[in-house]
């Protein structure tokens, strides 16, 4: 189901070149990011799935895409009456998703934000696009649609110019945030599950499974990615349909390569 547009953005508000320097300090950057509101009104605990669609970069500009990995501009967190927890994202094409979970009766604050420090430090960004949000659905048996209620909002914050690596003895930080409109045009929404995909086994798992088979599977040398990889791979594996063609394609594969190990669906 679509909910709404979203922006995100790092960048002056207003072209800095030829401005005499005493009208320079009315340029001040802003960086503003999505805040999604999101009540689940059901009585168990339902996961989601949240896509982020972006318009595609004239030109394949790098400041008006979302970077993953270790030079990331943009996080995705979720907040219930606690902490920032950091949700993974997956790219595919101009399709940003992750998953999470909310409790019964529970509102969660969902929140795609520019990095600061990397987005500062480096270049601007400034992406736009759209937010859909389903139930997640891991196993191909139908689900019903669960009740929620949604409030998507922007937020943004501007900085002097400069900000931090040129001192200001008397920053001038403001902050605006304002409520987007909803697709739906209604706070109650009725959110309906994901349409499941088949995903093939083989050319996904056939490469790692064989390498860890005959023993060449360096982890060592991926030291460092391996927390990430492992989210990856365990939320690649919920992402497979528990179909008998999937399952016998994996099982199959992992006997050849004399792996110990068997894949049901129970």
């Amino acid at each position: 189901m679509e909910i709404s547009t979203f922006e995100l953005l790092a960048k002056p508000i207003a072209p800095v070149d030829g401005l005499p320097a005493d009208v320079l300090p009315v340029a001040r950057r802003i960086v503003q990011g999505y805040f999604l509101n999101i009540s689940n009104l059901e009585s168990f605990t339902v996961a989601y799935r949240i896509q982020f669609t972006i318009s595609k970069p004239v030109g394949g500009d790098p400041n008006r895409i979302i970077t993953l990995g270790l030079n990331r501009n943009v996080g995705l967190f979720i907040d219930i009456a606690g902490a920032n927890n950091e949700i993974l994202l997956t790219q595919n094409g101009e399709v940003y998703s992750a998953s999470f979970r909310i409790p019964a009766r529970q509102t969660a604050s969902v929140e795609l934000l520019p990095q600061v420090l990397n987005v500062l430090g480096t270049s601007m960004l400034e992406v736009r696009g759209f937010v859909s949000l389903f139930r997640r659905q891991i196993l191909p048996r139908p689900l019903p649609p669960v009740k929620v209620l949604l409030n998507p909002e922007i937020r943004g914050t501007f900085l002097p110019n400069g900000f931090p690596s040129v001192p200001n003895r008397s920053p001038d930080f403001d902050q605006i945030n304002y409520s987007l409109a909803i697709a739906s045009g209604k706070a109650f929404n009725e959110i309906p599950a994901e349409t499941r995909r088949q995903i093939s086994i083989r050319p996904i798992f056939q490469p790692l499974l064989e390498e860890l088979s005959n023993g060449t599977l360096d982890l060592a040398s991926l030291e460092t990615d391996n927390p990430e990889k492992a989210r990856m791979l365990v939320q690649l594996l919920a992402e497979v349909d528990a179909s008998d063609v999937n399952l016998d394609d994996l099982n199959t594969l992992m006997e050849k390569l004399d792996i110990p190990v068997r894949m049901s669906s129970n």
